[in-house]
């Protein structure tokens, strides 16, 4: 049996078992050109971007976001990581590597007794407004309500 392999970058490639075996690692969706939804997963909210990932890695959790930095690392992959997909400047994407996509990690909690909120890396501030306003909440931001909330130290 032949190895077969997937070509990346200027040239790299890829051995399919790898990228199967990480496929099967992630609790979302490895997406890649030749799938269906391909298009609409690479595009960001700045239409004149127009770059081709490898592949793009759909996490659904902390996990699926750790095997994919250790999958990029262990094959040398260029990495952009996408939130809610606003990205102006079309970093949230790249051509020839691994878009680590974070856009559908919408969870968030509130503590109106502390009156703070953890949330995940794919909301936006109008879907963070939406739920720190029923506490009475709010936080300083973002005028566009598309924008992905950036996390703070």
């Amino acid at each position: 049996m032949v190895d077969q392999q997937v070509t990346i970058t200027k040239g790299s490639v890829l051995d399919e078992a790898a990228v199967q075996k990480f496929k099967a690692s992630l609790r979302g969706e490895l997406i890649r050109p030749d799938d269906g939804g391909y298009d609409d997963a690479r595009k960001v909210w700045n239409g004149m971007i127009d770059k081709r990932p490898a592949m793009i890695a759909r996490c659904s959790g902390a996990v699926d976001i750790i095997n994919s930095v250790d999958f990029a690392r262990d094959n040398k992959l260029l990495v952009a990581v996408r939130g809610g997909g606003h990205n102006v400047a079309g970093n949230a994407v790249c051509d020839g590597g691994i878009v680590i996509d974070l856009s559908r990690m919408k969870g968030i909690r509130i503590d109106p007794v502390r009156q703070t909120a953890r949330a995940e890396p794919g909301l936006t501030w109008a879907e963070f407004d939406r739920e720190t306003q029923a506490f009475g909440l709010a936080l300083p931001g973002g005028i566009q309500s598309t924008t992905v909330l950036q996390a703070s130290q």
